[in-house]
């Protein structure tokens, strides 16, 4: 399983709250109702910077996105899929600083999960 981190940073004239607000809302609209991300997603995940950490001051990030695919083809048939190039790309700018943006693709590894008791 190959899982892309996206750490995205978010426009410069967005505030925090309508760069989450747009992410949350949508952006993640758009990811989970397309046909590519039905075809080759099998996980995303937003995680979003919190209002404790912008109080401490500027976050190294707004957010990340996480995106588990079953293999690295998958992976680049999905960014090159043209429903994802029509419609999560374009989105893609009006939220998000993608010269500042970084994406970086790993193989998770988990080391130890606690039991619920």
């Amino acid at each position: 399983m190959i899982k892309l981190i996206v750490a995205i940073h978010r426009r410069p004239d967005m505030s925090p709250e309508a760069f989450h607000t747009h992410w949350r809302t949508q952006h993640a609209a758009l990811v989970k109702n397309n046909p590519a991300t039905q075809k080759y997603v099998r996980k995303y995940v937003q995680c979003h910077t919190t209002a404790e950490s912008y109080a401490q001051g500027e976050a190294a990030f707004d957010g990340t996105a996480e995106l588990w695919f079953d293999s690295a083809a998958d992976r680049d048939a999905f960014f090159s899929d043209p429903d994802y190039l029509t419609h999560i790309q374009p989105d893609e700018s009006r939220f998000a600083d993608m010269t500042r943006t970084v994406f970086f693709v790993t193989e998770e590894e988990a080391v130890f999960e606690c039991a619920v008791v």
